[in-house]
C-alpha cells in the first residue's frame, strides 16, 4: 500500500508573494531614505517630514561641520606647504671633492674662494635655499701688482654651474649677497685643480 504524496505549496511563497514583499521592501526603504536618511544625514529634505522631526537640522549641522572641517584641512595643509623651505635643484651625479655651506642672513654677504695656480680649472655647482641671492664669480691675484678679474656676476638667482679657469696665480671663487628679508643656504660643490678652500669670514 503506498502512502499519499504530500505537497508543500502551503509552506512556500508564491512567486507573487514574493514579489510582493520584495516591492513592498524597497518602497519602505525608499521612504526611510527620503524621510529619515537625506534629512538626518545631508540635510536634504524634499518631504518637510524631517524639519518638523527636527533631522534636517541635525544634517544641515553636520554638513556645515564637515565643511569647516575640510577648509581647516586645506588651510592648515597650505599653510605646511608654505613654511616648507624651498628645495634646492638637485646637483648633478658626479663624485665632488667638497662640499661648502654658507648660510647668510638678510643683508649679510659672504665669499669662499679656492687657491689655484694659472691655468688650472676647477668644475663647480652651487645653489641657494630660501630665497635668491647676488653673486660675483671673480679672482684675486697673489703676485705683484695685485691684480683682480670678474668671471661672471648676476643678481637674484638661486643656482649656477661651471667650470672656473684661473686666469692668474691667486684665489678664485664666489661672492654672494642677501637681499632677502629671510635666511638663506647656500651650498657650493667643487672639484679640480686647487689646493685649498678659503672661507672668507
Amino acid at each position: 500500500m503506498t502512502e499519499p504524496e504530500t505537497t508543500m505549496s502551503g509552506d512556500t511563497p508564491s512567486t507573487s508573494r514574493l514579489l510582493k514583499s520584495t516591492v513592498i521592501a524597497l518602497v519602505v526603504a525608499l521612504v526611510v531614505l527620503v524621510v529619515a536618511v537625506l534629512p538626518a544625514e545631508y540635510g536634504v529634505d524634499p518631504t518637510g517630514v524631517g524639519r518638523r522631526l527636527g533631522l534636517t537640522q541635525m544634517g544641515e549641522i553636520k554638513v556645515a561641520l564637515a565643511r569647516e572641517a575640510a577648509a581647516d584641512d586645506a588651510k592648515e595643509a597650505s599653510t605646511a606647504s608654505a613654511s616648507q623651505p624651498a628645495v634646492a635643484p638637485p646637483f648633478a651625479d658626479s663624485v665632488w671633492t667638497d662640499v661648502t655651506i654658507v648660510t647668510l642672513n638678510p643683508g649679510e654677504g659672504k665669499e669662499v674662494k679656492l687657491v689655484m695656480e694659472k691655468g688650472a680649472r676647477a668644475t663647480f655647482e652651487w645653489a641657494s635655499v630660501g630665497g635668491p641671492v647676488n653673486h660675483d664669480t671673480h679672482g684675486d691675484s697673489t703676485g705683484a701688482p695685485n691684480s683682480y678679474i670678474s668671471y661672471r656676476k648676476a643678481s637674484g638667482v638661486t643656482s649656477d654651474a661651471g667650470e672656473l679657469t684661473a686666469a692668474m696665480d691667486g684665489s678664485h671663487g664666489w661672492f654672494w649677497r642677501n637681499r632677502g628679508a629671510a635666511p638663506v643656504s647656500v651650498t657650493l660643490r667643487t672639484r679640480g685643480g686647487y689646493s685649498e678652500i678659503k672661507k672668507m669670514w
